[in-house]
């Protein structure tokens, strides 16, 4: 064979397997295997028994992404809440609210942008508290200037944790 004739033989054999790959990735996109319209919860199980505002973030991308922000605010705020019970409590209520109150898209997706915010402040606050405490410790212990910063330092950023 020639070698012009090799070549054009090679770019058949490319083309081939180019149109097999994408013969199989659309198999597998049309029978679900691939992307899904589905997507997937933070903060809960998207299974048989869920109720509408569930099935609304089991089905929704931009609803699923809300959930994982609210996973992970939820999860800073509780970290350095000082009232774990009424914390609990709270999330709870939340949640309630929005099963028997949520049924549309847009209901959700307030409800999780208010309650996003609501958790971040939680957070801000809770950790204000801890570097209250942590001051009100430090000062008790009498101790030297250098090994307060050097504590502050520890704890956190030593900008908004220095001893006034």
């Amino acid at each position: 064979m020639t070698k012009s004739g090799k070549l054009k033989s090679k770019r058949f054999n490319v083309r081939r397997a180019a149109r097999k790959t994408a013969l199989a990735l659309s198999a597998l996109l049309m029978l679900g295997g691939g992307l899904s319209g589905t997507a997937q919860a933070a903060s809960f199980h998207c299974g048989k028994r869920v109720s509408s505002s569930e099935k609304l973030v089991c089905n929704d991308p931009e609803l699923s992404s809300l959930d994982d922000k609210l996973a992970i605010a939820y999860k800073r705020a509780k970290d350095v809440t000082p009232d774990t019970e009424a914390f609990e409590d709270d999330r709870v209520k939340q949640w309630q609210w929005r099963q028997h109150n949520c049924k549309d898209k847009v209901c959700v997706v307030n409800w999780y942008n208010r309650r996003i915010s609501e958790l971040d402040a939680d957070f801000d606050q809770g950790t204000e508290n801890q570097v209250t405490v942590l001051k009100a410790s430090l000062a008790e212990q009498n101790l030297a200037p250098p090994a307060q910063a050097a504590v502050l330092r520890i704890k956190g950023d030593a900008g908004s944790l220095s001893m006034q």
